[in-house]
């Protein structure tokens, strides 16, 4: 996997499965095929499947589903993950994904690790890190 690829699909929804399309698998009970297709790459597939293996308490196997993204540094996936973990209540390692790509330097990153900050009681230290 590459992140200007991925980026690339999920942006113009070109090569991929868009996720209306994911969404009525889903609607429709084809389950099987969206986590077969999540675990062939398919990254709108990737986020449903882990989203759904997060509301079944299946935690660390969602988390899994996204690993590959992750490691690319892709930041879509870096926030989808962050996303699902601050919803499960695990936001010190919802935080500490997006402090490692904040201090990696990524564009985008010091504006979501401010805002997960200030979401949890921890506003005076994201106003020191805007300044």
């Amino acid at each position: 996997m590459d992140a200007a690829d991925l980026d690339y699909r999920a942006r113009t929804r070109s090569g991929c499965i868009p996720p209306k399309l994911v969404s009525r698998l889903l609607e429709l009970g084809h389950v099987d095929v969206v986590g077969l297709q999540a675990g062939r790459g398919e990254w709108f597939c990737a986020l449903a499947w882990a989203r759904l293996l997060g509301e079944q308490g299946r935690q660390s196997e969602a988390l899994e589903v996204l690993a590959p993204y992750l490691a690319t540094g892709w930041w879509t996936a870096v926030v989808a993950a962050a996303e699902l973990l601050e919803g499960w209540g695990r936001v010190d390692e919802a935080v500490e994904i997006t402090r490692v790509r904040m201090e990696a330097g990524h564009p985008m990153a010091l504006e979501s690790y401010t805002r997960l900050l200030a979401r949890h009681g921890r506003a005076e230290e994201a106003f020191w890190l805007c300044r």
